[in-house]
């Protein structure tokens, strides 16, 4: 799937700061090759501080515990590439060289980062990047806690297989982005929290959800559109809180202070969502079919 590219408005931690790499300039390419085989560990822990360029992360094969490449401008960035046998922490990504002003920094640079985790490994994921297309399929894996902070970008998350292990926390916050996320109910966490500053969010709920599990999802919306994907063998109960925003209802009928989705009486997995918009729209009426 190729996004849309969007024009940089905000930045996040730091990684899109003002000042970047005109790639248009003559560059040295390096790149970095790195793999582990799994030894029955406990926990994978996996830290990305990635600045720009394409980023990737999706299960691997089972006997290995990680594989990753990475390509980066040797110029003007430095790489983070290290393991902690002791604690099982991964460290990827690239940090800037430099702070000169008057570059600019793109998502189609050629740096990229690609990252295959062992399905089977209990995992805890800490991504940020900044001016970076980040494409994260998190399906099929034993994902533990998620937290994903994107500033500047063009990010896709998935969950195309069912979590293999209950999740206890998924985060994902975006600046100036597109934001897809698809199959939510593979995901099988507690909690679940969406945020977008500007731009267009996605949020689709297909998946099979765990009737075990109360899971509260809460979405935020700044100056962005929210478009919600409801299939229709789920029932959502939805908290909206908007102030300049507006909301189309079709799929849901009010009672109370909630909204409810046309098929929540008779739907056997129920969901709660909280959302929360202050400019923007918010598109809760297209119910389409469970994938």
């Amino acid at each position: 799937m190729r996004l849309r590219t969007l024009i940089p408005v905000l930045m996040l931690g730091g990684l899109a700061a003002a000042g970047a790499p005109n790639f248009a300039a003559a560059q040295s390419w390096s790149t970095r090759s790195l793999s582990r085989r799994s030894l029955g560990e406990d926990l994978l822990e996996v830290n990305v501080a990635f600045a720009s360029g394409a980023f990737r992360l999706r299960g691997g094969s089972p006997t290995s515990l990680y594989r990753a490449e990475l390509r980066w401008d040797a110029d003007h960035f430095e790489p983070i590439a290290s393991f902690d046998a002791a604690s099982g922490t991964l460290s990827l990504g690239l940090e800037r060289e430099d702070d000169r002003d008057g570059w600019e920094m793109s998502d189609e640079s050629g740096q990229y980062l690609d990252v295959e985790v062992s399905p089977l490994v209990p995992l805890i994921l800490d991504a940020k990047f900044g001016v970076a297309a980040g494409e994260i399929d998190l399906g099929g894996l034993s994902l533990f806690r998620a937290r994903i902070a994107s500033g500047a970008s063009e990010t896709l998350v998935t969950f195309s297989e069912p979590n293999r292990i209950r999740c206890e926390r998924l985060e994902i916050a975006v600046g100036a982005a597109e934001l897809i996320v698809t199959d939510l109910g593979n995901a099988r966490c507690e909690s679940i929290e969406i945020a977008g500053g500007a731009g267009n969010m996605t949020v689709d709920l297909t998946g099979e959800w765990d009737a075990g599990l109360d899971t509260r999802v809460k979405l935020t919306v700044g100056v962005a559109s929210l478009t919600l994907r409801i299939p229709e063998n789920l029932g959502v109960a939805l908290e909206l809180t908007r102030l300049f925003a507006s909301f189309e209802s079709s799929g849901f009928a009010k009672r109370g202070d909630r909204y409810f989705s046309n098929s929540y009486d008779s739907a056997e997995t129920k969901a709660a969502l909280e959302t929360i918009a202050a400019l923007g729209d918010v598109d809760g009426g297209r119910l389409e079919p469970d994938r």
